[in-house]
C-alpha cells in the first residue's frame, strides 16, 4: 500500500477527536442529539483548521447505522464508504476547478434525487466563495428550501467574499486557529505513537511555523521525520528554508552596536546557505515582533527557550523607539523587495538603512570595534558653525529697505549681530543657536501689517493670485474663479460672487480654503489681509464689474454679428 501522509493518517474521525475547535463540536453535537440538524451550514476559517473534517463527520453521523450517542461508529458500511471516500450519500464538490452555472444546474438536477443507501445526502462544497455570481444566484433557492434529505455544507476560508443572500440562508460557525499549545500536544502524540523521537524545541518550532494549522503542523512533522532521531531544531529549520531565530538575534546584535560589517556578514552567510534574502528579512521581523511584544506587554515571547534571556537583554538595550524604526524600515522594504532584480542588494540596502537611521552618522568598524563619525558628518560638524555665522553677516549687512519690508525681526537675530559686531570670533567648534529656536522666537513677536496696497493693485495682480492659487490647491482655485475683488475695507479684501454662487462663497469661507488664498495674498501683494466673501446682494454698494467678463462679453456679440448679420442680430440689454 501507498504511503499515507501524516496529516490522512491523523485527520479526527470523531467530534472528540476534532482539536482546537469545541465552539463547533459542541455545538454540532447538541444539535444531533436534539434531532435539529439544519439544512444548510457555512464552516469558515484559516486553512488546516478542521472545515472539511467536521463536515465529513457530520455527514458520517447523520447516516450512521449503529451510532455511539452523537458519535459516528466509524466501524459500518455508511461510515467505511465516507472514510474512504466512495459513499454514494456524500459529494465533495471543489468549487475551484466547478465554479461555474453548468455545475451547479447539475448539482440542481441530482439533488432531486433521494440517497441511495444512507438517511442524507450531504453535499460538501469546499471553496465556496470561488462560485461565480451567476452560479451563487443559481444555488439560492436550492439552498434554501432544498429536499428533506438534503443538507449542505459550505466551506471556506474567505467567508467576506460569500453574497449576503447565500450568508442569510446557512447557519454559520467560525473556525478558529488552533492553539500553539494544542498542536504541541498533538505533534507530540503522534511522535510517541510512531516510536519516534523529537527535542521539545523542535517541536515547539513546527508547531510555531504552523500559524494555528494543525495540518500544516502534520505536513511539516511528516517532512522532518525522514531524517534521524532524534529531531533538532536544524532539522526543522533546513526543511523550513529558514536561517533561525539565532540567526536572528544575531543581526538584532549588529544592529545595536551599527556594525555595518557584521550586519552584511550575517545576510551573507544565510546566503552561501541557500537562503532567500527575503525570507531571512520576513524571520528578522518575526524575531523584531516578538520583542515589540515584550517590550510593550511584557508577555512571555513565542521563542526557543535558549534565546530568551537574549532576547530580553536586547529589548532593554534597544528600546521602543529605536525598534518601531527599525520595524518601519523594513516593512516599507520588504513590499519592495519582492519586486527587486538583485534581492541580496536590495537586502542590504535595507539592513543599512535601518542601521543608519536609527544611528545617525555612527560608524562601527568591524575589525577596531570602535565607532566614529562618518567623514561627512565631521565635515559638516566642522562647517556648521562657519556657515551660520556667513548667514548672519549676510544679514546684518542687507540694506536698510529691504530689512523694513521684510516686516519682521527677531531678538535672536539681534544678539547675533551686536556680538558680531563688537569684533568677536567664532571657531567652527563655537556653538551657535540653531535655526528652529531663532524661527520659534520669530513667531512669536507680533506682525506689522502694510496697509498699503489698493484695490487697483490687487486687481492687476489678481490672474497671478489665482494662478499661485492653483498650483497650492487646485480645489480652491476652482471655488475661487467665481469671485473677484470688490473692495477693500481696511484690511479686509471683501470678494463678491455672482447670485447662485453661494456653494463657491461657502466654500471660498472655509478655514483651510481662506487660509491659503490670504497666506498667497501676503505674498504676492506684500500686506497681511484678511478675506470676506459675500454674494452680490449682500455686498454694500455697487458692485464693480469685471473687466474680464465685458471683453467675453463683447467678443461674442461681434463674432454673433459677423455669423448671421446685423440685419437679424438684436441686443438687448437685461434690466
Amino acid at each position: 500500500m501507498a504511503y499515507l501522509a501524516l496529516y490522512r493518517e491523523w485527520r479526527p474521525q470523531t467530534f472528540q477527536e476534532i482539536v482546537g475547535q469545541k465552539h463547533v463540536t459542541r455545538t454540532l453535537m447538541n444539535a444531533l442529539a436534539q434531532d435539529k440538524v439544519a439544512h444548510a451550514y457555512l464552516f469558515s476559517g484559516p486553512r488546516g483548521t478542521g472545515k472539511t473534517t467536521a463536515a465529513k463527520i457530520l455527514a458520517k453521523a447523520l447516516n450512521c447505522e449503529q451510532r455511539v450517542g452523537v458519535e459516528p461508529c466509524n466501524t459500518c458500511d455508511s461510515c467505511k464508504g465516507i472514510n474512504q471516500g466512495t459513499a454514494m450519500e456524500v459529494m465533495e464538490i471543489d468549487a475551484a476547478s466547478n465554479r461555474g452555472i453548468d455545475e451547479i444546474r447539475d448539482l440542481r438536477e441530482k439533488v432531486k434525487l433521494s440517497a441511495a443507501r444512507g438517511k442524507f445526502k450531504v453535499y460538501i462544497i469546499d471553496e465556496v466563495h470561488m462560485l461565480t455570481p451567476e452560479a451563487f444566484n443559481a444555488l439560492l433557492k436550492t439552498l434554501e428550501e432544498p429536499p428533506e434529505w438534503v443538507i449542505f455544507i459550505l466551506a471556506t476560508t474567505e467567508a467576506h467574499k460569500i453574497p449576503l443572500t447565500i450568508l442569510s440562508r446557512v447557519q454559520r460557525f467560525e473556525f478558529y486557529r488552533v492553539p500553539l499549545e494544542d498542536i504541541k500536544t498533538r505533534l507530540t502524540e503522534v511522535v510517541t505513537a510512531l516510536g519516534r523521537q523529537a527535542e521539545a524545541e523542535a517541536i515547539q518550532i513546527i508547531a510555531q511555523k504552523a500559524e494555528g494549522g494543525l495540518r500544516d503542523a502534520l505536513s511539516i512533522l511528516d517532512q522532518c521525520l525522514v531524517y534521524e532521531d532524534p529531531l533538532g531544531v536544524e532539522e526543522v529549520y533546513q526543511v523550513l528554508g529558514m536561517v533561525g531565530e539565532t540567526y536572528s538575534a544575531q543581526l538584532v546584535d549588529a544592529f545595536l552596536t551599527a556594525d555595518y560589517g557584521q550586519a552584511l556578514e550575517c545576510l551573507a552567510q544565510g546566503i552561501e546557505q541557500g537562503r532567500d534574502p527575503r525570507q531571512i528579512l520576513r524571520e528578522l521581523l518575526e524575531y523584531l515582533r516578538q520583542v515589540l511584544l515584550y517590550l510593550t506587554t511584557r508577555q512571555s515571547p513565542v521563542i526557543g527557550p535558549h534565546l530568551l534571556d537574549k532576547l530580553v537583554q536586547q529589548s532593554q538595550s534597544c528600546g521602543l523607539d529605536r525598534l518601531l524604526l527599525w520595524i518601519e524600515v523594513l516593512l516599507k522594504g520588504e513590499g519592495q523587495l519582492k519586486y527587486a532584480l538583485n534581492a541580496r542588494l536590495a537586502a542590504e540596502l535595507l539592513i543599512v538603512e535601518a542601521i543608519h537611521q536609527s544611528h545617525p552618522g555612527r560608524v562601527r568598524s568591524s575589525e577596531s570595534g570602535q565607532s566614529h563619525d562618518s567623514p561627512a558628518d565631521a565635515a559638516a560638524a566642522g562647517t556648521k558653525g562657519k556657515n551660520r555665522i556667513a548667514a548672519l553677516r549676510k544679514e546684518e549687512n542687507k540694506p536698510a529697505a529691504a530689512q523694513e519690508t521684510q516686516g519682521r525681526e527677531t531678538v535672536a537675530g539681534h544678539s547675533g549681530r551686536e556680538s558680531l559686531a563688537e569684533g568677536s570670533t567664532v571657531s567652527s567648534g563655537t556653538e551657535v543657536p540653531a535655526e528652529s529656536s531663532l524661527r520659534s522666537e520669530k513667531e512669536t513677536l507680533p506682525t506689522v501689517s502694510n496697509t498699503g496696497i489698493t484695490l487697483e493693485e490687487i486687481i492687476i495682480k489678481w490672474p497671478e493670485i489665482l494662478e499661485n492659487i492653483r498650483q497650492r490647491k487646485k480645489s480652491t482655485h476652482a471655488f475661487l474663479l467665481e469671485g473677484r475683488p470688490q473692495s477693500l475695507d481696511g484690511n479686509t479684501l471683501i470678494l463678491v460672487f455672482r447670485k447662485g454662487f453661494s456653494f463657491h462663497r461657502d466654500k471660498v469661507e472655509q478655514a483651510e480654503n481662506r487660509s491659503t488664498i490670504e497666506a498667497v495674498l501676503e505674498e504676492l501683494a506684500g500686506s497681511r489681509l484678511a478675506l470676506r466673501a459675500v454674494l452680490e446682494d449682500e455686498a454694500g454698494g455697487e458692485t464693480q464689474p469685471d473687466p474680464g467678463e465685458e471683453q467675453d462679453r463683447q467678443a461674442l456679440i461681434k463674432r454673433t454679428v459677423d455669423v448671421f448679420g446685423p440685419e437679424i442680430v438684436v441686443i438687448r440689454e437685461d434690466s
